[in-house]
């Protein structure tokens, strides 16, 4: 199914990328990761607007399984959110995208493409989400079907544990 999301057009196999979701080895964020930001993340993103939630549902991603998440900052910040980048995985291609800004070497080797952020989607301007689809894979899991590409995220989302924030 084609996706038109700001400057990019994909091509999503939407019930490929449902299924590998669905999976019960598949894991949430707290499943895979005990820190609070990972913990907070898989409950939090569940109080994003529907439209967030939706924009993700549509694509067969479900918002509680990421590849990874990560606190920008590692702390929260003053107005109580924490500030995540991360990704999902999509089986499917980027049919047209904006062109690459520049290359950056990662610290395990190789390139990480980079794209202008003004370029991605938001699917709610009033609160802050932000996609960009990009031609890579990483911490790919063995089982997802190909061809594959990354949905990256960037977004602020409330804490919500009932436990003290700690790093």
């Amino acid at each position: 199914m084609i996706f038109k999301y700001a400057n990019f057009t994909i091509d999503v196999d939407v019930e490929r990328t449902r299924a590998f979701y669905q999976r019960a080895d598949v894991p949430t964020m707290g499943e895979q990761c005990g820190c609070i930001p990972c913990q907070n993340f898989e409950k939090a993103i569940l109080k994003a607007p529907d439209t967030v939630l939706d924009a993700l549902r549509v694509l067969g991603i479900d918002p509680q399984k990421p590849a990874e998440t990560f606190s920008i900052t590692g702390d929260m910040e003053e107005d109580g959110t924490i500030w995540y980048n991360g990704w999902y995985h999509l089986c499917g291609t980027i049919v047209e995208s904006p062109e690459v800004i520049q290359e950056m070497p990662l610290d395990r080797g190789g390139a990480a493409i980079s794209y202008r952020w003004e370029y991605c989607y938001k699917p709610d301007p009033q609160f802050p989400f932000a996609v960009l689809p990009v031609r890579r894979a990483e911490l790919l899991h063995q089982d997802f079907p190909n061809p594959v590409f990354q949905l990256e995220i960037d977004v602020r989302l409330p804490y919500v544990l009932d436990i003290p924030f700690k790093r």
